[in-house]
């Protein structure tokens, strides 16, 4: 059956001549996040990769014996390598990178459960009534990296589609 193709912003189509069509749910495939958040669902808070100093191997000693868990070749090679912290957060403003550090200082971790009121709860920065970043402009790259209409996506969608539906969130 034709018919016109729905106007909608489209993030990526590989042939724009033959736009996606309706999955089996009978629901357009997702194109945009505006009024969703999903991902931002369960962040706590921005998760910027930040600057980190070079830790010694007695350092990794200790933090492995603290942590209670063996810390892999690979990870001992990042913890000595140190890291300079990914782009965003050196160009974040210094109001909100004092506002983050704050937070994250005081952060108190959730008693993860098996159900969605256990998470970490929505980040600090996703306003519940637009769905939307409060400071999109200036997000992690993990955000940037989360593809809209991913498998990934769709999983979070299918898990907080009542949430999705409900203005409160």
């Amino acid at each position: 059956m034709d018919r016109p193709f729905p106007s909608i912003v489209v993030a990526s189509v590989p042939d724009r001549n033959n736009p996606p069509s309706e999955d089996s749910s009978g629901k357009l495939p997702v194109v945009e996040c505006a009024n969703c958040g999903v991902c931002c669902f369960h962040m706590g808070y921005p998760a910027y990769i930040r600057p980190r100093e070079p830790m010694t191997e007695a350092e990794i000693d200790v933090l492995q014996e603290q942590s209670g868990r063996k810390i892999s070749a690979r990870r001992r090679d990042e913890l000595r390598a140190g890291h300079p912290g990914e782009a965003h957060w050196h160009n974040l403003p210094d109001d909100l990178k004092a506002e983050l550090e704050t937070y994250i200082a005081g952060y108190q971790l959730p008693n993860y459960g098996q159900t969605l009121d256990t998470f970490d709860g929505p980040c600090i920065w996703l306003d519940m009534q637009t769905r939307m970043c409060k400071h999109h402009t200036v997000r992690p790259n993990v955000c940037r990296d989360f593809e809209t209409g991913s498998p990934d996506c769709l999983d979070w969608r299918r898990t907080y589609e009542d949430r999705i539906n409900d203005p409160a969130g």
